[in-house]
């Protein structure tokens, strides 16, 4: 029997620019600031960070909004 899926996972992967990781693009993305491509802990660094991200329409990375650009 297979298993059954809601919300199936992406099948577009890159690495990202800061840890080299896998990332899923729909988990990550880019900063629209540095342009980079950065996973999950990179891009957003949290789920409250996330929401924010998601509701504004823009996603800073961790780096950039502390001042790293």
């Amino acid at each position: 029997m297979s298993k059954i899926e809601f919300f199936r996972s992406s099948q577009i992967t890159t690495d990202c620019d800061q840890c080299r990781g896998r990332v899923d693009m729909l988990k990550g993305g880019v900063c629209t600031r540095c342009r980079r491509i950065l996973c999950y802990r990179h891009l957003h660094g949290s789920f409250v960070r996330r929401l924010i991200a998601d509701v504004r329409g823009t996603a800073e990375c961790v780096r950039c909004r502390a001042g790293g650009g």
